[in-house]
């Protein structure tokens, strides 16, 4: 639990321990926890007292998770915001890692190409192959391509130049407007 979202929970908690419904407003735990603070500030001098002291007694004896658990939603994602933060991007890194040592000596990883930092592509050593592995992955819009730093391996990957949801070929007609989807899931339609 992170700082904002354990102070947001605590207003919450000392808010329904007076039978006060916290009211969460806002997409961010800082904002609901702005948003309980006013309400918690809007209570007489003597019943926020009350309320400390039932929050509390009911965080020893519950915890503050489990106690709050119910109060406060997971906010939405941002868009456009890093998803991860370093210490998850490191936790992903070394699961992949962990990955990379089960595959088989016939699909080394690839040291020169690199899906992000420190983390090598799968390589195969026939088209074949590579178009066999790229069939399971059941994603339409992933290809196999040459390796260009080691002569007779392919890769899979996507194209960057349209989106992953898209098929590589698709057939569309000059007169048709396509709809594409941008970076937040939203749909725009281009003529």
């Amino acid at each position: 639990m992170n700082r904002a979202r354990m102070r947001a929970a605590r207003m919450a908690i000392f808010l329904e321990s007076v039978d006060a419904v916290p009211i969460i407003r806002g997409s961010t735990y800082r904002q609901y926890f702005d948003s309980l603070q006013e309400q918690y500030f809007g209570l007489e001098p003597k019943v926020r007292r009350r309320a400390r002291v039932e929050g509390r007694r009911r965080i020893r004896e519950q915890g503050l998770e489990s106690a709050a658990i119910r109060l406060i939603p997971i906010p939405p994602p941002i868009c456009g915001a890093a998803k991860l933060g370093p210490r998850q991007r490191r936790q992903v890194r070394a699961e992949y890692r962990q990955r990379v040592r089960r595959w088989s000596p016939e699909t080394p990883p690839c040291r020169k190409c690199l899906i992000g930092p420190s983390m090598p592509k799968h390589s195969w050593p026939s088209r074949q192959l590579a178009e066999q592995a790229c069939s399971q992955q059941k994603d339409p819009g992933l290809h196999v391509y040459p390796c260009p730093a080691q002569p007779g391996f392919w890769h899979l990957g996507h194209d960057r130049r349209r989106p992953h949801n898209l098929p590589l070929k698709t057939q569309t007609n000059s007169t048709q407007s396509t709809t594409k989807p941008d970076q937040c899931g939203t749909s725009r339609t281009r003529a």
